[in-house]
């Protein structure tokens, strides 16, 4: 069936159960509730043009609205893609140019944004969406709409692309992942077979909702009829207070935030003897950070392992099991091999080589970049992650390492390729590579080593600024930059990533 569909028939279920409540505002919405707005916006968003194939950009920070537009756009057939709300217009146009929206829905500081687009590039017709208390468009279509007059589409649900959210992939610049209402629905009845959580929990929804991993996580509590404390910006005392609040139970998170749960002073201060689980995902988290969560909250800690191209998770541990280090099983649905780096040939126990997967949430493909899609997903359906590892004796896996280029900052993907081509623009630069700098916080910091041209007079601070003043705060080079006399590269050219990283306990 349709995604929204099948989450529909949960909040009919669900009924009068509040779902989401906005942890700023207080504002409680019901499933009941929720479910009206869905079919209303819907009937509004049909009415004024939108139409299966179309594509909806939506640009929105934690909020019940994205929640509601996600799932009317897709009741009308369209496409929801999801954009970072803090990308830079340079940012934004690149992924416009992939959505080429019919329709935007953002807050109306992202209109000035907008408007500075090189609008040539993606649908000049596109309309905007405003979603504010104050003046609301969003709001004012949502009473316009007549769920009467609405006309169901046919769906294709194997085939009918639903969302879209963005990921590197394995290396270079954000590409849109097509997934399908099949990947969707699989992907939620995967999660319910291991899910952490039932309809008793209070779920802390602070992660990024255009990040597949934070999306997810609401649409899974909504299926689960679990309540969602919804936060549309990250403050980790505030954090502390709405746990303390609100009886938390469950918090997905990143790493870095499980590192300040056992390292920051504040923590003493909350009651949050509520929690009986923390889930981990987006990056490897330590043993030792495993171990002292456990016995400070006396909570079970699961680690899941996945990509936004495999729609959830493909590895998750198992409810009551535990082993350190380890990403977890392969979830239901899906099959996981691993590979020898050179040949693609499986290799047994114990054995370190690429982990490639399959099954039914694996993407339709990257929209408009046919040849990447090739590249990450064989002839025979495998997905090749660009992740090293191995599994054990009782078919547990282990992350060690990483083919792919990606830094991981809190989580999100930060592309070397990307910041290296800006950095190409600057008149005094004449070549630069960046890399990870690994830091117990954030997990990664992205670090440039550059080569100035002859006589240049710029500084590393400069160099900095210059990178900072045109990318999202989560690409800024945090991780300091460095000049050096040349790149290591192969004779094709390639950047030898290694080399650097060799320099990293010498700078």
């Amino acid at each position: 069936m349709p995604f929204h569909q099948y989450l529909m028939e949960k909040m009919e279920l669900y009924g009068d159960r509040v779902a989401v409540v906005d942890a700023v505002t207080k504002e409680e919405t019901t499933h009941s509730e929720m479910l009206r707005s869905v079919r209303k916006l819907a009937a509004a968003l049909q009415r004024d043009g939108l139409a299966k194939g179309h594509y909806v950009a939506i640009a929105l920070p934690n909020c019940v609205e994205f929640t509601i537009s996600v799932l009317a756009v897709s009741l009308c057939g369209a496409v929801a893609a999801f954009v970072n709300p803090v990308y830079t217009a340079r940012e934004l146009e690149h992924v416009a140019s992939i959505i080429q929206p019919h329709l935007w829905i953002c807050r109306w500081d992202f209109v000035s944004l907008l408007k500075r687009l090189n609008r040539s590039k993606f649908n000049t017709n596109a309309a905007v969406i405003g979603v504010d208390a104050s003046q609301s468009q969003w709001h004012s279509l949502l009473q316009s709409g007549d769920p009467a007059r609405f006309v169901a589409p046919i769906f294709e649900c194997y085939n009918d692309v639903c969302t879209m959210p963005f990921s590197s992939g394995t290396t270079g610049l954000p590409k849109g992942v097509m997934l399908t209402h099949h990947n969707l629905v699989a992907a939620l009845c995967q999660f319910k077979v291991w899910c952490p959580y039932d309809e008793h929990d209070v779920n802390l929804a602070m992660l990024p909702m255009f990040h597949q991993y934070g999306c997810l996580i609401v649409f899974s509590s909504i299926a689960t009829g679990s309540k969602i404390i919804s936060v549309p910006k990250f403050n980790f005392t505030e954090m502390l207070q709405i746990v303390q609040d609100y009886q938390v139970t469950a918090i997905p998170l990143v790493p870095p935030i499980a590192i300040l749960l056992t390292k920051h002073p504040a923590v003493a201060h909350y009651d949050l003897s509520s929690l009986r689980c923390i889930i981990s995902s987006a990056a490897p988290i330590s043993a030792v950070t495993i171990e002292e969560i456990i016995k400070r909250f006396k909570c079970d800690v699961l680690q899941g392992y996945g990509m936004t191209e495999c729609t959830l998770a493909t590895h998750f541990t198992p409810r009551g099991e535990f082993k350190l280090g380890s990403v977890g099983m392969v979830m239901p649905f899906y099959e996981a091999k691993i590979v020898n780096e050179v040949t693609g040939a499986p290799v047994g126990v114990g054995e370190l080589g690429e982990l490639c997967v399959s099954g039914p949430m694996i993407m339709k493909g990257y929209r408009g970049y046919p040849a990447q899609t090739a590249a990450m997903i064989d002839a025979d359906g495998w997905l090749h992650t660009g992740d090293i590892g191995y599994y054990d004796q009782q078919e547990w896996f282990y992350i060690v390492d990483r083919l792919k280029e990606l830094i991981k900052y809190k989580g999100l993907q930060v592309a070397p390729s990307e910041l290296e081509h800006l950095l190409l623009t600057h008149p005094q630069i004449a070549d630069a590579a960046v890399i990870g700098l690994p830091d117990e916080m954030a997990g990664e910091l992205p670090r440039a080593f550059v080569v100035k041209k002859a006589n240049a007079q710029i500084t590393e601070a400069q160099v900095a600024e210059f990178i900072n003043a045109q990318v999202a705060p989560f690409k800024k080079l945090r991780g300091g930059v460095v000049f050096v006399s040349s790149i290591p590269k192969l004779a094709s050219g390639k950047i030898l990533r290694r080399e650097l990283k060799k320099l990293l306990s010498k700078v």
